[in-house]
Parts: C-alpha cells; structure tokens; sequence
C-alpha cells in the first residue's frame, strides 16, 4: 500500500518537531538541574559570619580582630575581660559574646553549632528564636529565656535567631555585686568603729567616775 504524498510530509513535518522540541528543551532541563546542583552547593558551604566589635579586644584563632573580619567554620572567637563582640551569620542567625568568653563556632548547612570554653559557667540568653542544648544536658531554650550550666556547654542555634553567650556572668558583674571579699572588707570597718566607739565611750565614763562628787549645799 502507497501512502499519499500529503500524508508522508505531514508525517515528516511531526517528526522534525518532534526532534527540535527534544534539542531544545533537554539542555533547558539540565541548566535547571546544575543551577539548583549549584545553589545547594553554595548554601551549604557559604556559612560565613562578619565580626563586630563592640568593646575592648577580641580574637579569631588566637588574632588580634577588628569589625569587618570573616568569621569562618570551626573558628575560635574570645573576648577579653573589657570585650564584647558580635558575630553575623546571616540567615544562620546572630551570635553576641560577653566581657571574658570564649567559643568554637561551627557553621554548616546553615546551621550553628556553638561550643562554649568557659572555664567556670556558661550562661545563654535567647534574645528571638531558640536553642537546643546538648551538653551538659539535653536542653530546648525559648526566645526571652536563659539556661545557665556549670561547665562548657555545647548547643545548636535556630535559623534566624540572636543569641548570647556569657561565661560566668559577666553580663552582670557591672551592676550591684557583693562579693565575698566585699563582705570581709565591711565587717572589718564595722569591727573597727565598734571598737572606737567603745574605747571613747570607756574614756568618758572614766573620767567622770574620777571627779569628786559634789555636795550639796
């Protein structure tokens, strides 16, 4: 059986369509696919955090920072005794750090996990956002709350979230404070006076048992 001419160029016509559409429309699909390949490769490498000093001196790894430096995965941040510092991470969140405390900052995927290196306590307050503790126990802190722990302290930070870290308590250590030294101090001043005031009272009692009496008239 012939088939008419018509119907030969019709079916050529469809099967060049066909092939142009299938030339054209494949690279499209892999430009989509290497794009979104490529963004989820930068996200999940691109973790890195801008440095702000907001008081006295600060270092990452052991340098000497100043604002604008690159805070980078597994950096090592520490504040001195007169510094404060805060660290942008974006989308990751925001991290601030009180007077004398040090952390390891890990940055992955967008995610922040923070390891304090306080050698007494470590305190966190969640400004916005939450935090999930994981050492020395298992813990979950709400935005406007703090946890407090008595040893190095590692955790996970939400997106999005303003934290920070203290050791210590040093946040605190400006305002009303009385230490135990403080206390010595006083009770010495007071023992002091106590004693004055006795040695004077004793004075004037012996000077007036040592008048004669007077008579009358």
């Amino acid at each position: 059986m012939k088939l008419p001419t018509r119907y030969l160029r019709a079916m050529l016509s469809l099967a060049l369509a066909l092939t142009v559409t299938t030339v054209f429309t494949l690279p499209s699909f892999a430009s989509v696919e290497t794009g979104n390949r490529a963004a989820n490769s930068v996200f999940a490498q691109d973790c890195t955090g801008t440095l702000t000093v907001k008081d006295g001196s600060v270092t990452v790894n052991g340098n000497a920072a100043q604002t604008g430096a690159t805070v980078t995965n597994g950096s090592v941040i520490a504040t001195a005794s007169n510094g404060r510092a805060e660290i942008d991470f974006g989308g990751a969140g925001r991290v601030m750090l009180g007077r004398g405390t040090t952390v390891t900052i890990d940055c992955t995927g967008g995610t922040l996990s923070i390891r304090s290196n306080c050698s007494g306590k470590t305190e966190i307050e969640v400004k916005s956002g939450s935090v999930n503790v994981t050492a020395p126990s298992v813990d979950t802190i709400a935005a406007g709350k703090e946890g407090k722990y008595d040893s190095p302290t590692a955790f996970t930070v939400a997106a999005g979230s303003v934290i920070e870290v203290d050791c210590g308590g040093s946040r605190r250590a400006a305002g009303a404070f009385i230490g135990p030294g403080l206390i010595g101090v006083l009770a010495l001043i007071g023992i002091g006076t106590a004693v004055a005031v006795g040695i004077a009272v004793g004075e004037g009692d012996t000077g007036t048992s040592g008048r004669p009496p007077v008579s009358g008239a």
